[in-house]
This record gives structure tokens, sequence and C-alpha cells, in this order.
């Protein structure tokens, strides 16, 4: 499964680009979750411009509470 959310990240990435953005910060949990599997509360990602500079920044470490989700092993 880390694999879509790779791919998603890289659709950003690439739409960052086209912009001429150099990076995406995602606040919208929603959003969050979908572009890296878990949305614990407060969190927040930044998709760099390459994939090993995405980073998912949250406040504590994640803990599996339930609807949290999992995150990407991917990310940092």
């Amino acid at each position: 499964m880390s694999e879509v959310y790779a791919v998603r990240r890289e659709r950003v990435r690439e739409r960052c680009a086209a912009g001429g953005g150099g990076a995406a910060l995602v606040s919208r949990p929603a959003n969050v979750r979908y572009l890296a599997g878990a949305a614990p509360d407060g969190a927040v990602l930044l998709v760099g411009r390459g994939e090993d500079e995405d980073v998912l920044v949250c406040g504590r470490p994640l803990g599996g509470e339930p609807g949290e989700g999992r995150a990407d092993g991917g990310l940092r």
C-alpha cells in the first residue's frame, strides 16, 4: 500500500514543479491521510522536491490510535 501513497505524493510533486513551487505543505486531515496513510491530530505533511524529502510532522509519536491510520514507511 505504501506504493500507492508514494505515487500520490509524486503527483503532488509534479504539480508543484509545473507551477514553479518547490514543496507543498498539506494540513487538511483528509488530504494528509490520502497522501500519507495516517493523519494524527494536528499532523501536517511536507511534500518536498524529492521522494526522500517528504516529512509527516505531528506533535506526538504515532501510537496506533483507532482512526489514526498507519503512516507510509517511506516518510520521515
